[in-house]
């Protein structure tokens, strides 16, 4: 039966990682909370059941749902986030946060509107069952881990290696240096906003193929496991929001079996009071981004 959680936890890590992965990237290149990130998951599913209904098939859902997620990551930067660049002080945080909840409250609206409130069936949905060893595992769950860890093994060689990585990282630690160095920062921060949109986007997207369903408010409980998982593993560090994403996965699936359904919540935020308690940096100390 421990086996059993563990791997449970474990599969359920692989979606909460790229939420996570995805905060911690827009936090640690512009020091702000992108409280729209986890509705763009929401957004991409819907696409997804849109085109389908269209006729339109997986390649063309794939790609518009690619165009969505790109055009509302402009949208936000350029309208939401870029304006409160201009502002110094608590304001600098204050203002983009205010401004990606409200966009947030639009998206989660207007897909309301346009779908409706209640639960909403995925084209696509893999809840077969698989045997290993004794423990039983959905595939869906199986293709959302194998999926996350190609995204993020991608993402850190990325971060790490690459010329555009390397630019990320000098924003990161000190924008203005960077614009100095001839970085054009602004550039990385739209690139960024992109990329981490589209992470959250696959996210949404593996959400209905492991479960089955979508609907307008899905992202809520996913914005609040990816926050969580950032600042356990260590705000602005990438490999910190990963093991952030695992911790909560497996204290979800053991508190669930030992305690009940009901402490699942509960026992995630016991473990966020107990990381700012004892370790408030994070259990990993961020490098830039990375």
């Amino acid at each position: 039966m421990l086996v059993q959680q563990i791997c449970n936890g474990v599969l359920a890590s692989g979606i909460y990682a790229l939420y996570a992965v995805g905060f911690t990237m827009i936090f640690g290149i512009m020091g702000v909370l992108n409280m729209t990130h986890a509705d763009f998951g929401m957004v991409a599913a819907f696409a997804v059941v849109w085109a389908v209904s269209a006729g339109l098939g997986w390649p063309g859902a794939a790609v518009v749902s690619v165009l969505v997620l790109l055009l509302g990551a402009l949208f936000l930067e350029r309208f939401a986030m870029r304006p409160a660049r201009r502002f110094k002080g608590d304001a600098a945080t204050e203002m983009p946060l205010i401004a990606t909840i409200g966009a947030g409250m639009m998206l989660q609206n207007g897909a309301a509107l346009l779908f409706g409130n209640k639960a909403t069936a995925f084209p696509i949905q893999l809840w077969s069952f698989v045997k290993i060893g004794g423990i039983f595992m959905t595939e869906g769950l199986i293709v959302s881990l194998v999926v996350a860890l190609v995204l993020l093994v991608a993402l850190e060689l990325l971060v790490e290696y690459s010329d555009f990585g390397r630019q990320v990282r000098a924003v990161a630690q000190n924008r203005d240096a960077a614009r100095i160095m001839g970085i054009d920062a602004d550039r990385v921060i739209v690139l960024t906003v992109a990329m981490s949109t589209l992470l959250a986007g696959v996210a949404g997207i593996l959400v209905g193929i492991s479960y089955g369903v979508v609907s307008p408010l899905m992202g809520i409980p996913y914005a609040i496991k990816g926050l969580v998982a950032m600042i356990v593993g260590g705000v602005g560090s990438l490999r910190g929001a990963v093991f952030g994403a695992v911790l909560i996965g497996l204290v979800e699936a053991l508190s669930t079996t030992w305690i009940g359904s009901a402490s699942r919540d509960v026992s995630v935020f016991l473990i966020l009071l107990l990381t700012l308690l004892l370790r408030p940096r994070g259990i990993i100390r961020a490098r830039g981004v990375a």
